[in-house]
């Protein structure tokens, strides 16, 4: 389950993961969809966002002790995301590490083809 905003977000994601891939074109095929036709396609059920919908609610007045809980929710979330981000970022760059190597040495041998296996240009 995910709210609209995090499957738009997932599928940039999916966009960009694709692209830094070399695989354009199942990335603009995904770049062309909606983020529900994403989140259909991925099998996650779209959920109104939680936050939203409290901030819509009759306005009352909140205690310190609840701002200061919300906050507290709010960093501990902020965290967790930032730690999934960078776990998903060190994938990516694990990835583009592993083909910018492959490109590197197909480059180095047409080198080496072009003149004559010395490598010298």
């Amino acid at each position: 389950m995910k709210t609209l905003s995090e499957a738009e977000t997932a599928r940039r994601r999916a966009v960009t993961g694709l692209r830094n891939l070399g695989r354009d074109d199942d990335a603009d095929r995904i770049d062309s969809l909606s983020a529900r036709e994403y989140a259909d396609e991925k099998g996650f059920e779209i959920i109104k966002n939680p936050r939203t919908r409290k901030r819509f609610m009759a306005k009352r007045v909140i205690t310190r002790e609840e701002v200061q809980a919300e906050l507290e929710e709010l960093r501990s979330e902020n965290e967790e995301l930032q730690v999934e981000n960078q776990d998903l970022q060190d994938q990516i760059d694990a990835v583009a590490e592993a083909i910018g190597v492959e490109e590197e040495e197909e480059e180095e041998e047409e080198d080496e083809d072009e003149n004559g296996g010395n490598g010298d240009y």
